[in-house]
């Protein structure tokens, strides 16, 4: 299956095999596991990336430190949008 049957795949698999439809409550618990799962990935880099900056800043490299910084406002700014209208 292509990267494309994903949410396929996590149905069966909750399902135990196929499935001909599914009730909103389950559709709406799916969903809520992969916006989790997508909030802890993007936190997961953010602290990656944090840590790879430090490594550049103590190496005093600052080109990388530049890049580093970039992509850790781009993962916090993608974080955001994730929680956006959460309280």
């Amino acid at each position: 299956m292509t990267r494309q049957g994903w949410a396929e795949r996590k149905v069966a698999r909750k399902l135990g095999g196929q499935y001909i439809s599914l009730s909103p409550k389950l559709t709406a618990e799916l969903l809520r596991a992969e916006h989790r799962r997508a909030v802890r990935v993007v936190k997961q880099e953010i602290v990656a990336t944090e840590k790879l900056r430090d490594t550049a800043l103590r190496a005093d490299n600052v080109a990388a430190e530049a890049v580093y910084l970039d992509t850790i406002v781009a993962l916090n700014k993608a974080l955001a949008a994730l929680q956006k209208g959460r309280t």
